[in-house]
């Protein structure tokens, strides 16, 4: 075997591949540098916590002592919580009844910091005044609110009473809801609390498992349970951790727990059971209350439909009812000058294989008011049309007389009579010569007009409820004189 000989030693031949000798000495440098710095550091270092705590300690100490020496002091920083906070602080308002009360209010409505106290005293200090200044200014310049002049100072007024009042409603309408939640959270709670009871758990440690069960269902409710929880491990006395809860929830449900609770703990009576007659109770509480919100609908739905409902049904029914009736006190109905009416009307005659083709007839009845007659026109399918619109005077005119559809009345006539005269002559025979009787059917009449003008072919008939002649047809003729 070859001995070994330094300056056979090579640095490269026991590297890695890619490794050369300069990246070796780079490391190693650098593994030099961080073992020098852990020593340093490791002798400069105390040695135990206790060590550690007096240097802390030490510091701070050295840190106020140069703050108190220092003639000009940092500013410090503005917030606007920092503000508030200095407001209620120079007002003495934390040492007030009234921050009493709001402390509180804030804990039942589910705040607990010590900034919701002072936001709370600042606002009911400085709302008011806010939004009266803000009333007048809007009463002055911007006129955005439509209030008269001399309603400027009651606005304002209104505008401080709204500001007093509103924190305090909008508290209470926190706390109300907060307070709903947990009612309907607790049988649930006390559901869980009699199984942790029969599973043998303490009471602290029962409330703190129903804390943590409901946490996300009822958070609400599992905050007071886990402060109760914390409460009856470090008060000296636990009653006064059910008392705190009680004032912080101001709930009739809570208290009846508490005093259960008290009572099983007095008396060594079995908690479960109790607990367990507890949660039936709530529950049945709260189907009633269920039941009575079904029960009280039909009386809240009352006014909507007096008010919404009933006066359009009303309009519906009764307003074109209405209407007419004011027409016809106010004498604005008219009837329509001229009305087309059509009648149809089957021939009586026929042939087997089906029937008779109806005869569609077309009439115009004048209106009872028009200038052109006097008397009541009658609405029929009767007619009479002459064979030629010009006559003269003692010559004789052929009639198409068709009143068959005055078979329910008598004495007809039809005569030729000035275009002026009434429609209603006193009787037949002042209708003149130039008149004649005819039958309630399809006939021709021959008349001999005497008088030369305008004149009119008229069917006069009498109905069964009149006694004065009615005229059921007419048609225009001119009578020219006689030729010499």
């Amino acid at each position: 075997m070859n001995s070994f000989r330094a300056e056979n030693f090579r640095l490269e031949a026991w590297l890695p591949a890619g490794f050369t000798v300069a990246d070796f000495i780079a490391l190693m440098a650098g593994l030099a540098v961080v073992a020098a710095f852990l020593a340093v550091w490791n002798a400069l270092r105390t040695n135990t916590a206790f060590e550690r705590r007096l240097a802390v300690v030490a510091h701070r100490k050295e840190s106020l002592r140069q703050s108190a020496l220092s003639p000009r002091r940092q500013r410090q920083q503005l917030t606007p919580a920092g503000l508030m906070h200095e407001a209620v602080k120079r007002l003495n308002l934390l040492r007030s009844k009234h921050a009493t009360d709001a402390r509180l209010l804030l804990l039942q409505a589910g705040m607990r910091s010590r900034d919701a106290v002072v936001r709370y005293l600042f606002a009911r200090v400085t709302l008011p005044l806010v939004l009266a200044v803000a009333a007048l200014a809007d009463a002055y310049t911007l006129h955005l609110l439509p209030i008269p002049a001399h309603f400027r100072f009651l606005s304002a007024l209104g505008g401080a009473l709204i500001g007093y009042i509103a924190p305090n409603t909008y508290l209470k309408n926190i706390t109300s809801r907060r307070v709903q939640r947990m009612q309907k959270g607790l049988p649930d709670a006390l559901d869980l609390m009699v199984i942790c009871a029969e599973a043998g758990l303490s009471l602290d440690a029962t409330l703190l498992r129903v804390s943590r069960e409901l946490e996300n269902t009822w958070p609400d409710l599992a905050e007071e349970f886990g402060i109760t929880a914390a409460e009856l491990t470090f008060l000296p006395e636990r009653r006064q951790a059910f008392d705190n809860l009680n004032a912080r929830t101001n709930m009739a449900s809570i208290r009846g727990v508490v005093n259960t609770l008290l009572q099983t703990a007095k008396f060594g009576t079995p908690l479960a059971h109790s607990l367990r007659v507890l949660a039936g109770e709530f529950r049945d509480a709260r189907m009633i209350r269920a039941e009575e919100k079904a029960a009280r609908l039909p009386a809240l739905l009352t006014v909507p439909l007096i008010l919404f409902i009933l006066p359009t049904l009303f309009i519906v029914l009764l307003g074109p009812a209405a209407l007419n009736i004011i027409d016809t006190f106010s004498g604005n109905h008219h009837p329509r000058s001229h009305e087309h009416i059509t009648v149809i009307r089957h021939s009586g005659g026929g042939d087997d294989q089906g029937e008779a083709a109806p005869d569609v007839t077309e009439i115009q009845a004048n209106d009872q008011n028009s200038g052109t007659s006097t008397g009541t026109q009658a609405v029929s399918s009767a007619s009479v049309v002459p064979e030629t619109a010009e006559v003269a005077a003692g010559q004789p005119v052929v009639i198409d007389v068709d009143a068959t559809a005055l078979a329910s009345g008598s004495n007809w006539q039809i005569a030729i009579v000035p275009a002026g005269a009434p429609d209603a002559p006193p009787d037949f025979a002042s209708l003149g010569t130039a008149a004649a009787a005819v039958a309630a059917q399809q006939m021709q009449v021959t008349l001999t007009p005497k008088t030369p003008g305008q004149d009119e072919v008229r069917l006069y008939y009498l109905p069964q409820s009149r006694s004065t002649p009615v005229v059921a047809a007419r048609a225009s003729i001119e009578v020219k004189p006689a030729a010499k």
